[in-house]
Protein backbone atom coordinates (compact mmCIF):
# COMPACT_ATOMS: atom_id res chain seq x y z
CA UNK A 1 0.00 0.00 0.00
CA UNK A 2 1.32 3.25 -0.91
CA UNK A 3 1.55 6.20 1.13
CA UNK A 4 -1.18 8.07 -0.81
CA UNK A 5 -3.68 5.04 -0.24
CA UNK A 6 -2.48 4.69 3.20
CA UNK A 7 -3.93 8.32 4.03
CA UNK A 8 -6.81 8.38 1.87
CA UNK A 9 -7.67 4.74 4.24
CA UNK A 10 -7.07 6.71 7.11
CA UNK A 11 -8.94 9.97 5.85
CA UNK A 12 -12.47 6.95 5.41
CA UNK A 13 -11.74 5.47 8.54
CA UNK A 14 -12.16 9.14 10.36
CA UNK A 15 -15.03 10.09 7.89
CA UNK A 16 -16.29 6.58 8.76
CA UNK A 17 -16.89 7.33 12.10
CA UNK A 18 -13.96 4.43 13.93
CA UNK A 19 -13.29 7.50 16.01
CA UNK A 20 -16.39 8.28 17.87
CA UNK A 21 -16.61 10.89 20.80
CA UNK A 22 -18.30 8.88 23.63
CA UNK A 23 -15.88 8.00 26.36
CA UNK A 24 -14.96 4.46 26.46
CA UNK A 25 -15.39 2.20 23.99
CA UNK A 26 -19.11 1.58 23.73
CA UNK A 27 -20.61 -2.51 23.25
CA UNK A 28 -23.13 -1.12 20.78
CA UNK A 29 -21.22 0.82 18.32
CA UNK A 30 -17.57 -1.11 18.94
CA UNK A 31 -15.73 2.40 18.65
CA UNK A 32 -13.41 4.35 20.84
CA UNK A 33 -13.77 7.85 22.40
CA UNK A 34 -10.30 9.18 22.67
CA UNK A 35 -11.50 12.86 23.94
CA UNK A 36 -13.35 11.26 26.89
CA UNK A 37 -11.46 8.88 28.52
CA UNK A 38 -11.80 7.46 32.16
CA UNK A 39 -8.24 7.42 33.63
CA UNK A 40 -9.37 5.33 36.63
CA UNK A 41 -10.36 2.82 33.95
CA UNK A 42 -7.72 2.28 32.22
CA UNK A 43 -7.51 -1.58 32.84
CA UNK A 44 -10.85 -2.38 31.18
CA UNK A 45 -9.31 -0.85 27.85
CA UNK A 46 -8.44 -4.43 26.41
CA UNK A 47 -6.90 -2.93 23.04
CA UNK A 48 -3.38 -2.43 23.03
CA UNK A 49 -3.23 1.33 20.43
CA UNK A 50 -6.49 2.20 22.49
CA UNK A 51 -4.91 1.86 25.87
CA UNK A 52 -1.39 3.56 24.59
CA UNK A 53 -2.99 6.66 23.65
CA UNK A 54 -5.45 6.56 26.83
CA UNK A 55 -2.38 6.20 28.74
CA UNK A 56 -0.73 9.30 26.64
CA UNK A 57 -3.65 11.43 27.43
CA UNK A 58 -3.84 10.50 31.09
CA UNK A 59 -0.27 11.34 31.50
CA UNK A 60 -0.92 15.11 30.07
CA UNK A 61 -4.14 15.47 32.19
CA UNK A 62 -2.61 15.40 34.97
CA UNK A 63 -1.84 18.26 37.52
CA UNK A 64 0.89 19.86 37.19
CA UNK A 65 3.78 19.40 39.66
CA UNK A 66 6.03 21.82 41.32
CA UNK A 67 7.85 21.64 44.53
CA UNK A 68 7.53 24.10 47.58
CA UNK A 69 11.59 25.41 47.82
CA UNK A 70 10.37 26.33 51.25
CA UNK A 71 9.02 23.78 53.02
CA UNK A 72 8.57 23.68 56.40
CA UNK A 73 9.30 27.64 56.93
CA UNK A 74 5.78 28.74 55.68
CA UNK A 75 5.24 30.47 58.52
CA UNK A 76 8.22 32.84 58.61
CA UNK A 77 7.68 33.49 54.80
CA UNK A 78 6.78 37.33 53.88
CA UNK A 79 4.30 38.44 51.69
CA UNK A 80 6.43 39.69 48.64
CA UNK A 81 7.34 43.13 47.94
CA UNK A 82 5.36 45.42 45.45
CA UNK A 83 7.32 47.58 44.29
CA UNK A 84 7.17 48.61 40.82
CA UNK A 85 5.99 52.32 40.20
CA UNK A 86 5.44 52.10 36.76
CA UNK A 87 2.25 54.20 35.39
CA UNK A 88 1.48 51.29 33.28
CA UNK A 89 1.68 48.67 37.03
CA UNK A 90 -2.31 48.23 37.14
CA UNK A 91 -2.79 47.25 33.40
CA UNK A 92 0.10 44.76 33.76
CA UNK A 93 -1.31 43.81 37.07
CA UNK A 94 -4.78 42.87 35.12
CA UNK A 95 -3.36 41.15 32.13
CA UNK A 96 -1.61 38.40 34.35
CA UNK A 97 -4.64 38.07 36.62
CA UNK A 98 -6.84 37.90 33.40
CA UNK A 99 -3.89 34.75 31.94
CA UNK A 100 -3.75 32.59 35.32
CA UNK A 101 -7.93 33.02 35.65
CA UNK A 102 -7.88 31.18 31.59
CA UNK A 103 -4.97 29.31 32.51
CA UNK A 104 -5.65 27.57 36.63
CA UNK A 105 -9.67 28.93 36.85
CA UNK A 106 -9.96 26.46 39.80
CA UNK A 107 -7.79 28.96 41.68
CA UNK A 108 -8.50 31.90 43.96
CA UNK A 109 -5.74 34.22 43.56
CA UNK A 110 -4.92 37.09 46.78
CA UNK A 111 -3.18 39.24 44.57
CA UNK A 112 -0.02 40.14 42.27
CA UNK A 113 2.79 42.02 43.40
CA UNK A 114 5.72 43.15 41.71
CA UNK A 115 9.17 42.65 43.66
CA UNK A 116 11.16 44.44 41.50
CA UNK A 117 11.12 48.18 40.90
CA UNK A 118 12.59 47.60 37.20
CA UNK A 119 12.28 45.76 33.75
CA UNK A 120 15.34 43.78 33.45
CA UNK A 121 16.73 43.93 29.53
CA UNK A 122 18.87 41.67 27.84
CA UNK A 123 19.96 42.58 24.14
CA UNK A 124 22.25 40.03 22.13
CA UNK A 125 22.98 39.66 18.85
CA UNK A 126 22.57 35.93 17.54
CA UNK A 127 23.79 33.66 14.70
CA UNK A 128 22.28 30.87 12.75
CA UNK A 129 23.92 29.53 9.54
CA UNK A 130 22.71 32.44 7.60
CA UNK A 131 22.93 35.19 9.63
CA UNK A 132 23.31 37.38 12.75
CA UNK A 133 20.45 39.13 14.44
CA UNK A 134 19.70 41.58 17.01
CA UNK A 135 17.17 39.91 19.97
CA UNK A 136 16.29 42.62 23.06
CA UNK A 137 13.74 41.40 25.36
CA UNK A 138 12.59 43.06 28.48
CA UNK A 139 11.01 41.08 31.17
CA UNK A 140 8.93 42.27 34.52
CA UNK A 141 8.90 39.55 37.13
CA UNK A 142 5.72 39.51 39.28
CA UNK A 143 4.37 37.08 42.06
CA UNK A 144 0.93 35.72 41.78
CA UNK A 145 -0.46 34.74 45.86
CA UNK A 146 -2.94 31.77 45.20
CA UNK A 147 -4.74 30.70 48.35
CA UNK A 148 -4.00 27.15 49.35
CA UNK A 149 -6.03 26.39 51.69
CA UNK A 150 -7.50 28.07 55.04
CA UNK A 151 -3.85 28.44 56.23
CA UNK A 152 -1.58 28.85 53.21
CA UNK A 153 -1.09 30.76 50.43
CA UNK A 154 0.87 30.05 47.29
CA UNK A 155 3.57 32.34 45.85
CA UNK A 156 4.21 31.59 41.75
CA UNK A 157 6.26 33.33 39.57
CA UNK A 158 4.63 35.13 36.67
CA UNK A 159 6.22 37.30 33.93
CA UNK A 160 5.39 40.49 32.07
CA UNK A 161 7.69 39.70 28.50
CA UNK A 162 8.40 42.76 26.12
CA UNK A 163 10.03 42.58 22.35
CA UNK A 164 11.86 46.10 22.46
CA UNK A 165 12.14 45.62 18.66
CA UNK A 166 8.69 45.68 18.12
CA UNK A 167 6.91 46.49 21.51
CA UNK A 168 5.33 43.45 21.50
CA UNK A 169 4.34 42.17 25.30
CA UNK A 170 3.28 39.04 26.24
CA UNK A 171 1.98 37.38 29.78
CA UNK A 172 4.18 34.24 31.06
CA UNK A 173 1.94 32.45 33.90
CA UNK A 174 2.72 29.32 32.84
CA UNK A 175 4.93 28.37 36.00
CA UNK A 176 3.32 25.63 38.30
CA UNK A 177 6.23 24.16 37.44
CA UNK A 178 9.61 22.34 38.83
CA UNK A 179 11.86 24.24 36.92
CA UNK A 180 10.64 27.21 38.64
CA UNK A 181 10.98 28.84 42.25
CA UNK A 182 7.36 28.47 44.00
CA UNK A 183 6.93 29.44 47.79
CA UNK A 184 4.41 28.95 50.35
CA UNK A 185 3.64 31.59 53.32
CA UNK A 186 1.14 31.71 55.87
CA UNK A 187 -2.37 33.35 55.54
CA UNK A 188 -2.05 35.83 58.47
CA UNK A 189 1.56 36.72 56.36
CA UNK A 190 -0.65 38.50 53.57
CA UNK A 191 -1.23 42.19 53.90
CA UNK A 192 -3.40 42.93 50.78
Amino acid sequence: MNVRCARLFFVALCIGGLFSVTGVSSAASGKFDYKNIDCSKLDEITDKRNHRIAERKCRMMKPDKYKISNAGKADSEPAPEDVYAGEDKEKFRSMILSAWKKRYPGDKVLGVRFPVDHWIRNSNYKANATSIYKTDTSVLPARVVVQTDNRYATIFPAYINKNNLNGHITVGVDTKKSQYVIKQMALKNWNP
